[in-house]
């Protein structure tokens, strides 16, 4: 277990211009060695010796090689995997899928990051459902909340398996239950937990899941993926289609692209898996390279031991700033616990927004982030991260207390 040092020193500046990077919630530091495929990428790029659609076929066998890894983190059938652009970009595409009418409402509880409201204006300005908000207590986002307020004209409820403010962990079994009884969809976003928590699909009932790559999947190029449970598919539609939505036609794209027989209006069979939701076109295979590399690497060093990694250095700072004295605003309840650690100063939020200041004089990086009144000094340690980090921090933010 990693531990406090005994008679901790209060540390003045920097340890020789070390960074103790300590914002993964809001962008993950990428792999020195998935940056170095991404450069070997670009000089294929720049010195292209093989026609170009021989290039694009490699390029795409990115987006294959990012559905299998994510499949793979996540214990679900690469069918179900989309990669996409962002987790609004997930959120959008479902929100717009879904069947609704004028009668029904989304559920989207108080402490959610607005892009789980965004999502759906413009087609509630079309059709004109209710967004209706949950309520919760505590920076807790409880099953009873939920419950209190969903009705059979519900048609989704729509919550952050870790909330980005507080890092609290939903009871995602329970809301799926709950969503099972009044039969609507359970959509997820998973952006605070994958990559830093294990996450079982097969043994959670969810119908949507979705994530950017760029926290704490360390991919810089914001490309993430979207889990459509392969009960539900059929039952959605995207917007819009593009050719790589489609199946490859009997003799091939070579061959159907070489035909004078080809039209603009020749009949199409879309693909029956989660793919019909990418875009269809070009993509960001850069993305889908880093996101694939960077799972890869996730994999190697084992899921389980990733968690244990956070858990411990998360148990070491709420220990080190209970002894401060600190109100902490993140759970004290290990199944609603994950990678972010909250807390407060006693002097409220300006007294934050210059401590906040202070640790990155001091290059410890963390955010300040609130909603609804919860929030405080946000930490978010990730794998790569050691109890130097910590202490680093602890050291300064002591400092800062006496001065």
């Amino acid at each position: 277990m990693i531990s406090l040092k005994k008679g901790r020193k209060i540390m003045r500046g920097s340890q020789n211009g070390k960074i103790s990077y300590l914002d993964n919630a809001c962008m993950g530091r990428t792999c020195p060695e998935v940056l170095n495929k991404i450069r070997d990428f670009l000089r294929q790029i720049e010195n292209i010796s093989v026609p170009p659609t021989e290039v694009t076929v490699e390029m795409y066998g990115y987006m294959v090689k990012a559905r299998e890894a994510v499949a793979r983190l996540l214990n679900a059938h690469s069918d179900e995997i989309a990669i996409i652009e962002s987790t609004s970009h997930g959120l959008g595409l479902i929100a717009n899928s879904i069947p609704i009418e004028r009668n029904n409402n989304v559920l989207v509880c108080d402490l959610e990051f607005f892009a789980s409201t965004l999502c759906w204006k413009a087609r509630q300005e079309e059709i004109g459902f209710e967004i209706r908000k949950v309520a919760t207590q505590n920076g807790e986002t409880r099953i009873s909340d939920f419950a209190s307020v969903i009705d059979r004209n519900t048609r989704a409820i729509v919550i952050s398996a870790v909330q980005e403010v507080n890092g609290y962990r939903a009871d995602i079994r329970g809301l799926s239950k709950l969503a099972g009884e009044y039969g609507c969809y359970l959509i997820v976003d998973g952006i605070q937990e994958a990559g830093a928590l294990k996450v079982d699909l097969s043994e959670l009932d969810v119908d949507v899941y979705c994530s950017g790559g760029h926290k704490w999947l360390r991919n810089p190029f914001g490309t993430g993926f979207l889990y459509v449970n392969k009960r539900i598919k059929d039952r959605l539609k995207p917007p819009f289609y593009g050719y790589f939505n489609t199946l490859e036609p009997e003799k091939g794209w070579q061959n159907y692209l070489e035909s004078p027989d080809r039209t603009p209006f020749d009949p199409f069979l879309v693909v029956q898996s989660a793919q019909k939701f990418e875009t269809g076109g070009t993509a960001n295979y850069m993305g889908a390279l880093g996101l694939y590399e960077n799972i890869s690497r996730m994999l190697e060093y084992g899921i389980e031991n990733i968690e244990k990694k956070i858990m411990e250095l998360n148990s070491m700072l709420i220990k080190g700033l209970k002894d401060l004295n600190l109100e902490i605003t993140s759970s004290d309840s290990i199944e609603n616990r994950s990678g972010i650690t909250s807390f407060k100063l006693p002097g409220g939020l300006e007294q934050e927004r210059k401590l906040n200041v202070q640790l990155a004089a001091n290059k410890v990086f963390t955010s300040l982030r609130y909603t609804s009144g919860i929030g405080g000094i946000r930490v978010s340690p990730h794998y790569y991260n050691t109890a130097e980090d910590i202490e680093r921090l602890l050291d300064v933010t002591e400092k800062f207390i006496k001065g």
